[in-house]
């Protein structure tokens, strides 16, 4: 009988040991998820964050700007509440304003892209920011109007990035008092503007774009002339056409486009 007992006792003890090792083992995994989910809700706060730093603002409209504040102010404002910190309350609070000032500013200044390092890095961007708005949609948390909107802009994005350099290059060459190559960047200009001008947006800077071609060209045909007459050599100008196609094709080949 007191075998029995005894035994009984043990196994009791053990239940009690296997109980509490269970529920600190269990107390600890959802510490652990707990810590996870914050520090998760805190890294897409401020991934979203730097997505809308990095990217040139006027690439989107008001409404996905304030559509993207919000999301940075509701996931800050989750992980204040599932652990009240001074420091999540700050970033919460520079977000809230963040969703002010996107909401009361509809025209934002427009920095264009002048260089291809800076445009493949807004582009990375760009296809971030296209996956965050494809999982919202998939999730459920934006319409399907709402999600082709903003999927439209990002696609715009896109080209526009492309035009800018180019235009930014065209412009360098016209000061340079190179008329010729400012033509080639703007054809390119026009070339990508083709593609993607469906709806019409690009048909005005299209025909202006092809004004400006005309006025280079007719330049071009002068300083041609003028060359000719003062017996100068053309060989300079053949060889920087040629080094500019190469470092196209060089950069064609790095692309991170669609």
């Amino acid at each position: 009988m007191t075998s029995m007992i005894l035994v009984g006792v043990v196994l009791l003890l053990a239940i009690g040991v296997i109980v509490v090792v269970y529920s600190k083992q269990n107390a600890e995994k959802k510490r652990i998820e707990q810590i996870r989910h914050l520090r998760s809700l805190g890294d897409r706060a401020r991934n979203l964050m730097f997505l809308m730093e990095e990217i040139p603002a006027h690439y989107l409209d008001q409404n996905m700007r304030v559509h993207l504040a919000r999301n940075v102010a509701e996931l800050l404002q989750q992980q204040f509440d599932a652990d009240p910190d001074d420091k999540v309350a700050k970033h919460l609070e520079n977000a809230k304003q963040m969703v002010e000032f996107a909401t009361q500013n509809k025209n934002v200044s427009v920095v264009p892209v002048t260089d291809i390092q800076t445009a493949n890095n807004v582009r990375r961007n760009l296809k971030l920011l296209h996956k965050h708005i494809t999982i919202q949609y998939q999730e459920k948390k934006i319409s399907h109007g709402i999600a082709q909107s903003f999927l439209k802009q990002l696609r715009k994005a896109f080209t526009q990035t492309i035009i800018e350099v180019y235009i930014s290059a065209g412009k360098k060459s016209e000061r340079e008092m190179k008329p010729k190559i400012a033509a080639i960047h703007y054809r390119r200009v026009i070339s990508e503007m083709g593609k993607h001008n469906q709806d019409g947006s690009f048909t005005d800077q299209i025909l202006a774009t092809k004004k400006r071609i005309d006025a280079l060209e007719e330049e071009a045909t002068r300083q041609e002339q003028k060359a000719r007459l003062e017996g100068s050599k053309t060989d300079q100008l053949s060889k920087e056409l040629e080094k500019m196609v190469e470092k196209e094709d060089e950069w064609k080949k790095k692309q991170v486009y669609d």
